[in-house]
């Protein structure tokens, strides 16, 4: 036995043409998603009363806008498990078509859309106003909204999506309880910022869907504010703010 101290081996030299796997993001958000679900079981964290969406509360608490994609039903995990299985489906086509990036920024703004079309369409009049709205099938949708983009560059079956919507919109109609508006909203935000980032020419698109991005946000934010400001004077909105 040698008296002198072994050195530990230094560590393998990362290679140089390594990359992260190619739907790195999409894995990502399943797994904050799914982190999410376990720590709603701890009962003080309130989880779904503090990050779902309620038009009453659109004023005062805005992060709900985005926080509600992260929250689904319980105790039963099928809520969870159909909006995971879609996102790693859709995810990760759609991931590949556009990189991480691009992949990450659709999903919020699609949650974003989602809650906004929930904000347009609640009345303050009804008991929609004070409705939760939780679960991130708005921003799914939103991927699915890219792949309705009239390019060929996607190499899917436009018919097959044109079909998954038009059967989600029937399911919808039978289970009342599902937030369509959510779905509506993710849909139509998923299909602008496909349209920005797969039409330009190509050595354009990062430009193009940096504005259009930009523009969908604005134009989200700006329908957020003239719904609050619109309900303002109604007796019910005012107790909440």
């Amino acid at each position: 036995m040698s008296d002198h101290p072994t050195r530990p081996e230094a560590p393998a030299p990362v290679p140089a043409d390594w990359r992260p796997p190619r739907a790195w993001m999409t894995l990502a958000l399943i797994a904050v998603t799914v982190g999410a679900f376990v720590l709603q079981y701890i009962p003080p964290l309130h989880l779904v009363e503090r990050f779902g969406f309620v038009p009453a509360l659109a004023a005062e608490q805005p992060w709900r806008v985005l926080t509600h994609a992260l929250v689904h039903l319980q105790p039963s995990p099928v809520h969870l498990a159909f909006n995971m299985l879609a996102l790693y489906f859709f995810g990760t086509f759609v991931e590949r078509a556009l990189g991480p990036a691009r992949l990450l920024v659709t999903y919020v703004l699609s949650a974003l859309g989602g809650a906004v079309c929930v904000l347009l369409v609640a009345n303050p009049a009804d008991v929609s106003w004070f409705t939760v709205h939780i679960g991130a099938s708005g921003a799914v949708f939103g991927l699915v909204g890219v792949l309705l983009a009239p390019t060929r560059e996607l190499n899917r079956n436009i018919g097959g999506v044109v079909v998954l919507v038009l059967l989600n919109a029937a399911f919808l109609l039978v289970e009342p309880s599902i937030s369509w508006e959510s779905h509506l909203g993710g849909l139509i935000t998923g299909a602008l910022l496909g349209c920005a980032a797969l039409l330009p020419p190509r050595r354009l698109r990062p430009a193009v869907f940096a504005l259009g991005s930009l523009v969908v946000l604005f134009a989200l934010a700006g329908l957020y504010l003239w719904k609050i400001i619109s309900v303002a004077s109604f007796p019910q909105v005012l107790s909440t703010l």
